[in-house]
């Protein structure tokens, strides 16, 4: 127990009891400044006593509350009779009123007054918005390691680890609208302009040992939350500072085998364990797959050149290990990296086993994704010679690399013993394999049989593993992009094969397997979509596009 909290020996006389042990009339010992029951019961900020305080801030609060009401049903039945209700200004200062008429009593608070309006919510409110966010933490690129987070986030003991104020009202933003519940989701605008001015000012919190880290997820949240909302400019803003903040702090030369230049100090102190370390790693590479995948999202070109030529913009950091292999001791000591990317897209062959882990996997396949469509940018029929002979040698490069990614992706249903993020983050990541493989052949599939076979199978089997996804699982925004651009595959497949066929002729099994498959992904894609605003405005793209055909 508390050294500050004190206890009753003796029985307590009449009225001394805590308010709210009196008002459900149990037994209350009397410890100041939270009771047993109160305590016991998780309640402590109900605990409060009468003694000679005058009115309680309970008892004051109820009092407003029902001259609010009071004054409501005022206005609602003027014809009634009795004195008239009057509320003070809750910005006027007491005895300072022009109207003498007006009350001076006790200030009201705003009428919008309750726990959202405290600087952290109550313990209970703060757990359930800490949980929903952790529950699609793959979903939306958050990398902190989550039983260190919420243990630090909920223990009122651990006042220097606790996270950032800006990566707090962060998660409070994403958990109310990741938990579809109204009394939470009611209070999104309030928990989006705190987290805004919260990210504004992160840095400036000196004392803070992970600041830079923290503030690199909060921006990493609020870059998924408004891109998932179809707010794209502001989403692609944050997804800019995150990437500069990546390159600023040097997370991209984590275990680099090139020391820092003389005289330049590191911005980031050393990492004081494994787990610390690989939140690094996790972070440069969770930022990476945002700037790529965006990028073909929106058509954009991303913040990050990979490869690059320029030495402290190249990725040095190693390939990311599972989150359990950091906290069994992380990367062997003596370990070091050198141009990460740039090994991998020479097919340089795998040097351990962190190549292969499930967020590697996913960041070689928005790589690769944002490869093939910078590729297939720069294609023109009227190539020079030269020019031809590089796109072709890069785009047997990116057929290669995609080929074997494609099979080293296990099957999310046939990991031994996955976890939700785990099955999340390799169903991502095959879908992204098979969207930079349509995005490779599309151009060709037109006039090239074995490019439309490719591009077809690519899309179907988008299409068929929607149903791996339990509904109602919160799922990546990104995967509506990747649905958009398979749906158009097989409508326009599905188009030309009705063309091709005499009227009123039976559909060919060939169609029929084709139509079946889009109907029964498409389904599936209306359930998955149901509880976010980007995939919904996608889906019903391709819901229109089908009620055209």
């Amino acid at each position: 127990m508390s050294s500050s909290t004190s206890v009753r020996k003796s029985p307590l006389h009449w009225g001394q009891a805590c308010i709210h042990c009196r008002r459900r009339k149990m037994r209350c010992d009397g410890a100041r400044p939270v009771c047993g029951q109160c305590s016991r019961g998780n309640r402590s900020e109900d605990c409060q006593y009468k003694d000679g305080q005058g009115r309680t801030k309970m008892e004051i609060l109820e009092e407003n509350i029902s001259r609010i009401e009071a004054r409501i049903r005022e206005l609602e039945n003027p014809q009634a009779q009795g004195p008239p209700v009057v509320l003070s200004d809750p910005y006027s200062i007491p005895g300072s009123s022009s109207n003498p008429s007006v009350s001076t009593g006790p200030v009201l608070p705003p009428l919008d007054f309750g726990w959202w309006t405290l600087p952290d919510p109550p313990l209970e409110v703060k757990t359930v918005l800490i949980d929903k966010l952790l529950d699609c933490a793959s979903e939306y690129g958050f990398f902190m390691n989550a039983s260190r987070f919420r243990s630090a986030a909920l223990d009122p003991s651990a006042y220097y680890s606790r996270p950032l104020p800006a990566l707090m009202s962060t998660v409070y933003l994403l958990g109310s609208v990741l938990s579809h519940t109204p009394s939470l989701t009611m209070h999104e605008k309030t928990f989006l302009e705190r987290a805004l001015v919260d990210v504004s000012g992160a840095l400036s919190s000196n004392y803070h040992p992970q600041r830079f880290v923290q503030t690199i997820q909060a921006e990493v949240l609020l870059a998924y939350y408004f891109l998932a909302s179809g707010r794209f400019l502001e989403g692609k803003y944050h997804v800019t500072t995150a990437v500069s903040l990546v390159l600023s702090t040097g997370l991209n030369k984590v275990r680099s085998d090139r020391t820092t230049s003389i005289g330049q100090t590191p911005v980031l102190r050393a990492p004081r364990d494994a787990i610390e370390e690989g939140e690094r790693v996790d972070a440069c590479w969770t930022v990476l797959i945002l700037d790529k995948s965006w990028a073909v999202a929106l058509a954009s070109v991303p913040n990050a050149v990979c490869p690059s030529d320029i030495v402290g913009l190249q990725l040095d950091t190693p390939w990311p290990l599972e989150i359990q292999d950091y906290e069994h001791g992380g990367f062997p000591q003596s370990m070091v990296c050198s141009y990460t990317i740039q090994k991998y897209l020479a097919g340089a062959p795998p040097s351990g086993g962190n190549e292969m882990s499930t967020k590697a996997l996913h960041a070689k396949a928005s790589l690769l994704w944002e490869r093939a469509t910078d590729l297939i940018r720069n294609w023109k029929t009227d190539m020079a010679q030269q020019e031809s002979i590089d796109f072709y040698a890069s785009f047997a490069t990116l057929d290669g690399l995609l080929e074997n990614l494609r099979n080293a992706i296990p099957s999310p249903n046939a990991v031994n013993k996955p976890t939700f993020a785990k099955r999340m983050t390799l169903f991502i990541a095959r879908n992204l394999t098979y969207a930079a493989i349509m995005q490779l052949y599309g151009i060709f599939a037109r006039v090239d049989t074995q490019s439309k076979d490719k591009v077809l199978k690519a899309a179907q089997a988008v299409f068929r593993m929607t149903g791996i996804v339990p509904h109602g699982s919160p799922i990546n925004p990104i995967i509506g992009t990747v649905w958009v651009s398979a749906g158009q595959v097989l409508l326009e497949e599905l188009v030309a094969l009705r063309a091709s066929r005499p009227a009123h002729t039976p559909a060919s099994n060939r169609e029929t397997d084709l139509f079946g498959t889009f109907n029964t992904g498409f389904q599936d894609m209306i359930r998955l979509a149901e509880s976010c605003v980007l995939l919904n405005y996608q889906v019903r793209q391709i819901q229109e596009a089908f009620a055209a055909l």
